[in-house]
């Protein structure tokens, strides 16, 4: 490594870095004399009450400490400290450049100075009357500044009263369903108040008045004619001023507006159309507006048309003659957003061209121009990927292929082929009887369609505004050859995806078709032959699954912010083999050997599967949060099946569950194997529990401490499996930490 007039090894630099640490003098003159005066080593705020939030107060304070490695110490500083001792060169230069951090001084003008908009926050919280004070310690050559709050009986919200002087608005403000962010005898709030005068101007903005805003809309805090420390509200509304908010001027009402047109540009700015301007248009009329004269939209487009009219009225939710609604904006926005073909959507209100000549009397009109700019429809992917799945260590590869508007509707194509060579761990059983290196392959494709809407045969006008939503038909086949197996996997699935609210999202799959095809070897065959239960013979038998999902996601992350606790939740459900048990009952179907009804020549499994995953992230500070997390789940075979699948059991360890165990190496139960074949452990019953502690380490790297404990077990006893059956009163015996 070279460095501007001076070439040294790394070696040789880190050992002069530890030298200087060493016998670099730790004088806390020297140390002022070379920082140039007292490092900030830390700085708090004393809150006199226990509701005053310290962290919305400490991003006042000014300076802010060098940050500190796991909490602890900065090392940054100390490189920084060694690097300034003795006489000055290049060398000592570039450490304290590239690997140092400058100290952090202490500016008392800078503490002072932080008091005054610490003071604001108090006075805006009800604390009227507060005071702020400060106070430094100094040790060796560091400094430490404490915050002190000083502050009387906040005061609450008295009477709430309301003065619109515009009759029009007084009938729609008095029937918003949304909650006041202000109530009589909660405590005093400024920055509440200026939350609900960005709620109402919404709001009122919403039922089709447009040049609403919130300079309309002002407070009147009386805090002189009260006792107990209340603070009467009056909320002022103004009438329109033509654009001009003085006082001076006469209030009138405010115009509500009206969609005129609905104009979709739906390939703007395509790339190959050049300086082309020539354009065509198609109205588009719905169902309901036939006959109307008035279409719901017209697409403009260029050379020819990509998108069908039918596909973007699904999109689409401002109408002509409708009041003008920012919500609906949003769905429209959301909506062309999120169709994979779309890459930018933007959408623009003015009023028309021809505006003084149309405009009726009392009202106003607005014309929408929606243009969508698209992504590129064929995307072709390769890539090469190093594996290491269970244990599985290998190379792989893949090729895929995505249309993103197959039907020229925003349909999404997928096609991806894979293929994978593996290292697959050696079996005691039969120690070398593959030499390979990569002993294990995998191969597959995975095709499916993606609609940016639900295919059903009825309307569900609740879903139908939703954003996300969408259907996905998939279909797949997957081969592995193991050194003791080989298994082939065809698998069909049609599902829906939505959200009913910013924080549920459902997932529905009315159809999952699976059929397993496993070719066992001679070594695997024996093995199995000699066990007293026949589980895993069952586990590593053709069958068929035909199962019903539905998925509940609960998640109320605030993105905006960080500052905020929130809960995760996820519950899955899966039924299967019910349809078909049913069927062959009624059909009075053959069955097999072993009394099981089959479809095709392969037995079917029939289930009830269900699991949950909850999370809470309790926020200590915007860079310490620690995570609790509870996971449980179940399953029970029934009526044709005595075991679950191998594909639909519960397994534990690895990097997303018990992690300081390997994947799928724990369990069943109290179960210890003692030699033989290594399979991996799948249980009916799962448990859970972790704890984990997020810190900064240092700049942008970030670390963890973690307490994980769970296992699986069985629902039966098993002599093959000594110990595996799941008893309560042996439940912390058996877990696993």
């Amino acid at each position: 490594m070279i460095f501007p007039r001076n070439k040294f090894s790394l070696g040789s630099s880190l050992s002069m870095i530890i030298a200087l640490l060493l016998f670099s003098s730790c004088s806390t003159s020297s140390l002022l004399q070379r920082r140039g005066g007292y490092m900030l080593a830390r700085y708090e705020v004393k809150a006199d009450r226990p509701e005053i939030n310290t962290d919305d107060l400490k991003n006042f304070a000014q300076p802010k400490p060098n940050a500190k490695f796991l909490g602890l110490i900065r090392p940054g500083v100390w490189i920084w400290d060694a690097a300034s001792a003795g006489r000055d060169n290049g060398t000592k230069r570039w450490i304290r450049d590239h690997m140092g951090r400058r100290p952090v001084l202490l500016d008392s003008s800078m503490v002072d100075n932080s008091m005054r908009p610490m003071l604001v926050y108090l006075n805006n919280k009800g604390y009227f009357g507060a005071d702020i004070s400060r106070k430094i310690r100094y040790r060796r050559a560091r400094a430490f500044v404490t915050y002190y709050t000083h502050t009387p009986e906040p005061y609450t919200f008295g009477n709430i009263n309301y003065d619109i002087r515009d009759d029009s608005l007084r009938y729609f403000i008095a029937r918003f369903k949304s909650i006041p962010l202000i109530q009589e005898g909660s405590q005093y709030d400024a920055y509440k108040l200026r939350d609900e005068r960005e709620r109402l101007a919404r709001e009122i903005k919403e039922t089709g008045y447009f040049n609403f805003s919130r300079e309309y809309i002002s407070f009147e805090i009386d805090t002189v004619s009260t006792r107990n420390q209340k603070a009467n509200v009056k909320i002022i509304v103004a009438g329109n001023r033509e654009g001009n908010l003085s006082d001076s001027m006469p209030d009138i009402t405010h115009q509500r507006y009206f969609v005129n047109k609905v104009y979709i540009h739906s390939n703007y700015g395509d790339v190959g159309l050049g300086t082309q301007t020539e354009t065509d248009t198609v109205p588009f009329y719905r169902k309901s507006q036939h006959g109307s004269g008035v279409p719901s939209f017209f697409q403009i487009y260029q050379q020819r048309l990509r998108l069908r009219p039918i596909a973007l009225s699904r999109s689409v939710f401002v109408s002509p003659g409708k009041p003008f609604s920012q919500q609906n904006i949003n769905l429209t926005y959301n909506h062309l957003q999120n169709m994979e073909i779309s890459r930018l959507v933007s959408v623009s209100v003015n009023p028309p061209e021809n505006y003084a000549a149309i405009k009726p009397p009392g009202i106003g009109l607005l014309d929408y121009d929606i243009r969508l700019v698209r992504n590129p429809v064929n995307i072709y992917t390769i890539e090469a990927e190093g594996t290491n799945a269970g244990g599985y260590v290998g190379l792989g590869s893949s090729i895929s292929y995505r249309n993103r508007n197959i039907f020229k509707g925003g349909e999404t194509l997928r096609f991806k082929v894979r293929g994978a060579f593996e290292v697959e761990p050696t079996y005691a059983i039969n120690p070398g009887s593959d030499s390979r290196l990569f002993n294990s392959f995998e191969a597959g494709f995975e095709s499916g369609i993606d609609f940016p809407s639900l295919l059903m045969p009825f309307t569900i006008k609740r879903l139908e505004k939703n954003a996300l939503s969408k259907t996905t038909i998939s279909f797949g086949l997957n081969f592995q050859e193991r050194t003791l197996y080989k298994r082939y996997v065809i698998y069909l699935s049609f599902g829906y995806e939505w959200k009913s609210s910013p924080e549920i999202k459902h997932i529905f799959a009315p159809v999952e078709l699976s059929s397993i095809s496993i070719t066992r070897d001679s070594t695997l065959n024996l093995y199995l032959s000699g066990m007293v239960d026949p589980r895993l013979l069952n586990q590593y038998t053709d069958h068929l699954i035909l199962a019903l999902k539905y998925s509940f996601i609960f998640n109320n992350q605030d993105i905006t912010t960080s500052g905020n606790n929130f809960f995760f939740f996820r519950m899955n459900m899966e039924p299967a083999g019910n349809l078909l048990n049913l069927y062959s009952n009624m059909a009075e179907s053959s069955q097999d050997s072993t009394g099981k009804y089959q479809l095709f020549g392969l037995a079917f499994a029939q289930y009830f599967r269900t699991d949950l995953d909850f999370r809470y992230y309790r926020v200590i500070s915007r860079e310490h949060k620690l995570v609790y997390r509870f996971a449980f789940g179940i399953g029970v075979p029934y009526g044709n099946s005595t075991v679950l699948p191998f594909e639909k059991g519960f397994f534990a360890g690895g990097a997303n569950g018990l992690r300081g165990w390997p994947l799928r190496s724990v369990g069943p139960g109290e179960y210890r194997s003692l030699g033989g074949l290594n399979f991996e452990r799948v249980g009916d019953l799962w448990l859970e529990l972790n704890t984990e502690y997020r810190f900064p380490i240092y700049s942008f790297l970030d670390g963890a401490l973690y307490a994980d404990a769970g296992n699986i077990w069985l629902l039966n006893e098993n002599e093959d499996f000594p110990g595996g059956k799941f008893k309560p009163s042996r439940l912390l015996k058996s877990m696993a930490l």
